[in-house]
């Protein structure tokens, strides 16, 4: 099971934060309630286990035509190494394709210069297995890639569910904790929830360097770091 840790208390300031306040609520036979409404958020840290990797062909040419026929036969030479290497067409998706015109502005006296195409195309890899990330890149690489553009480590939708669910948890404790204390501030307790709403709570990945996987040389090895999921929720609490 992939390494997973909770950051809680003070060892995460600005990932565990706490704020409240008092206020009263107005019931329709004019009675009012105190409340205590207050802000809980926590996080937790994690191996990743999937990765996305982003690698693009390029392409120069005297005409629109001659870019794209050239792009095309890169493009299949990168999907038939990546195929080789056991990729299913499914984990390989095409993103950005371009072509541009670029022309040099003459100097003064000069004839106009003939326009110049670039073109790119890119493809995105989805990985199950982080550890071949690397020589996923090396193979794209040996395939005609020209830049890797983009290694994104992140989670399987089965474990961000289940790291959300130990943050929400622990938000919903540290929001509970914070609420008793502000009501022992003013001789009070905490008798009832009220409400209770949160966001949908992010995740956020960790960024490979590509620049070393293009300078590798050789087999590419990379140092993954932790993909972090967040919590937040609101929780306002009836004192007494």
């Amino acid at each position: 099971m992939q390494r997973r840790k909770l950051l809680v208390g003070t060892a995460a300031v600005g990932a565990t934060a706490l704020s409240g306040c008092l206020g009263t609520q107005t019931a329709a036979s004019g009675s009012t309630t105190n409340t205590i409404t207050v802000t809980g958020s926590a996080e937790t840290k994690a191996n990743p286990d999937r990765a996305v990797v982003e690698v693009s062909v390029e392409a120069t040419g005297s005409s629109a035509t001659a870019v794209r026929d050239e792009l095309a036969a890169q493009s299949d030479r990168l999907t038939q190494a990546l195929r080789a290497a056991g990729i299913d067409d499914d984990r390989i998706t095409t993103g950005r394709f371009a072509i541009r015109e670029r022309r040099e502005r003459p100097r003064e006296d000069e004839r106009p210069t003939q326009p110049v195409y670039y073109g790119t195309h890119s493809f995105t890899i989805d990985i199950d297995s982080v550890d071949e990330t690397g020589s996923v890149i090396d193979t794209a690489i040996d395939g005609g890639a020209d830049s890797v553009d983009r290694i994104e480590y992140t989670l399987a939708e089965s474990t961000r569910h289940d790291l959300r669910q130990q943050a929400l948890e622990q938000a919903v404790s540290n929001a509970r904790s914070e609420a008793e204390v502000l009501a022992a501030q003013v001789d009070s307790r905490i008798v009832d929830v009220q409400q209770v709403t949160t966001d949908s709570g992010g995740v956020s990945p960790y960024f490979g360097d590509t620049d070393v996987a293009m300078e590798s040389g050789g087999a590419t090895e990379l140092q993954p770091g932790d993909v972090t999921v967040s919590a937040d929720v609101e929780v306002t609490y009836e004192i007494n």
